[in-house]
């Protein structure tokens, strides 16, 4: 349990530098938009770590239809890493940053 905190606490620290070095580039603010890219990053890798749910089962309609088979539905299922944890974190970060620099 201590090295998934410790990984996702380094994942975050990661996407905080590589928005804070994007910002540099790019030349945008980055206490305005980092809220908005983590949780753009969050949502991105919730849906590419999972498998089944809501769009799995249009696919599976579709392929019912094609086939004349009917197919099983599959349940969600989830298989996040500290990655994922690490973006949560950053999402909760930049959330609070983002309220504090307009409050």
């Amino acid at each position: 349990m201590k090295k998934v905190i410790l990984r996702s606490v380094i994942a975050s620290l990661v996407i905080g530098l590589l928005v804070w070095a994007a910002s540099v580039f790019i030349s945008f603010s980055f206490s305005e938009w980092s809220f908005f890219i983590a949780l753009g990053l969050t949502i991105v890798l919730y849906f590419f770590n999972s498998s089944g749910g809501f769009l799995s089962k249009g696919a599976t309609a579709e392929a019912s239809e094609a086939g004349w088979k009917v197919q099983e539905d599959n349940e969600l299922k989830i298989n996040v890493g500290a990655v994922f944890y690490g973006s949560v974190l950053f999402t909760i970060f930049s959330l609070v940053l983002t309220i504090t620099t307009y409050y």
